[in-house]
């Protein structure tokens, strides 16, 4: 295991129709969480941005949001899709421990997020920690992506610091339809509810005159796979292909539903 130490950017374009900005400043982890020589006053909704200003808040934000990311990567087992099952390797935790001393703690990340993305917490009543710590650095991503919408970049900016208020950005809805696609797992995983698996069935074996509604299962297909003209003969195949092992994991969810209900019986005296 190796220390994954977070590369500076170096003097991005952000915003390709701007005038180019200066390097970026490295930023150590701040010794105060606020951070109140960097802070901006909410404007409101109907104030825009001039193009020196986004470029400066943009600077900013990648700055402020520097001290949220680990200097030492996390380990594979807390990765669900580890090829080992979870399984940890002797030393291999205690030498995590060692080098992980070098990370900014969860408190110290939680009180940047949330001074941070004080407006985005605003928008979102009784969100934790984790999720405005997800989110500025899904921001940060998007900010230092090359390939990224410019006006993704500055919707970004807008929602941290005005209170605009959110508009649906590009990368969000090709993010929504991979996180729908990604819930197909649960079809395989005994341990999934068989409501949300009968959910998920009904979402791709929809009706056809659905089939070409938005973030439909066939559209979140296109996306991936792209509008060829053969992709309708691709997308049925896709549907084809499910169904022999659908059988199989309806099953083993109903044996394990049944076994748990028996020991739950056994348990009480049922």
């Amino acid at each position: 295991m190796s220390p994954h130490p977070a590369c500076a950017p170096q003097g991005a374009a952000l915003f390709p129709d701007l005038p180019s900005s200066p390097p970026w400043p490295e930023a150590d982890h701040a010794d105060d969480a606020s951070d109140s020589g960097h802070q901006f006053p909410p404007q409101s909704a109907d104030e825009s941005f001039s193009d020196a200003e986004l470029v400066h808040l943009a600077q900013s934000f990648l700055e402020r949001s520097e001290s949220l990311i680990d200097a030492v990567a996390p380990p594979a087992w807390e990765d669900p899709d580890d090829m080992f099952g979870g399984e940890v390797f002797d030393g291999e935790q205690a030498q995590y421990r060692r080098m992980s001393a070098a990370n900014p703690t969860s408190t110290h990340k939680g009180a940047v997020a949330r001074h941070l993305m004080a407006n985005e917490e605003s928008r979102y009543p009784g969100c934790t920690d984790t999720f405005l710590i997800a989110l500025a650095l899904t921001y940060r991503h998007i900010l230092l992506d090359r390939a990224a919408d410019p006006r993704d970049k500055v919707e970004i900016l807008r929602r941290v610091y005005s209170r605009h208020e959110p508009e649906w950005m590009t990368a969000e809805i090709v993010y929504l339809h991979f996180v729908l696609l990604d819930q197909c797992r649960c079809l395989c995983r005994p341990a999934a509810s068989l409501d949300r698996k009968e959910e998920t069935l009904r979402w791709i074996f929809t009706d056809p005159e659905r089939e070409d509604r938005p973030f439909s299962f066939k559209n979140c297909v296109r996306l991936v796979l792209g509008n060829t003209p053969e992709f309708g003969s691709v997308h049925r195949r896709i549907q084809e292909q499910l169904r022999p092992y659908l059988q199989a994991w309806l099953e083993e969810a109903l044996l394990r539903r049944r076994t748990a209900n028996e020991r739950q019986g056994e348990l009480f005296g049922a």
